[in-house]
């Protein structure tokens, strides 16, 4: 039988010594790319916080604007009593137990109750009523304190 002879390689000048440091590189870029996306996500996620506050601020306001226009609806006979209604932000605080006044008129009493919801709900709420007599419209117009600049207060005409 033949002897094998084994002869040792120098690994100077191998492609194993020219490629050390590459996987390193490649590595590196890869949490370059994983760090860059996290950060987009984390925005990503922020923005998508602050447009789902912005919606449920709107919706509250719509079921505001209805809210009102439902107890004109339920008081009919005295329509004229919600004309010029101003609910200022700096004249009505958020009474968590507000209760009926019995010395007062059903629309009175609605509208002190719709004023404290404004301010319960929305931040610095403020809203205003405007019946026509002639015509039986009615107008609901709420605003608020939103972060988004371009946000159009809640307007609804109606006739009842």
């Amino acid at each position: 039988m033949g002897k094998i002879q084994f002869k040792p390689q120098s690994s100077f000048g191998s492609k194993a010594k020219k490629n050390t440091g590459i996987a390193l590189i490649e590595v590196l870029v890869a949490v370059l790319v994983l760090g860059v996306g996290l950060l987009g996500m984390a925005a990503m996620q922020s923005v998508s916080s602050q447009m789902t506050n912005g919606a449920e601020q709107r919706t509250q306001a719509v079921l505001l604007t209805a809210d009102m226009l439902d107890r004109i609806r339920a008081n009919r006979g005295a329509i004229n009593s919600y004309n010029g209604v101003v609910i200022d932000p700096d004249n009505v605080n958020c009474a968590t137990d507000f209760s009926y006044n019995n010395g007062q008129t059903v629309a009175q009493n609605d509208i002190a109750e719709w004023g404290n919801l404004l301010a319960c709900t929305l931040p610095e709420g403020e809203g205003t009523v405007n019946v026509n007599a002639a015509t039986g419209a009615v107008t609901v117009w709420i605003d608020w304190q939103r972060r988004d600049p371009d946000g159009q207060p809640v307007t609804v005409t109606t006739v009842i």
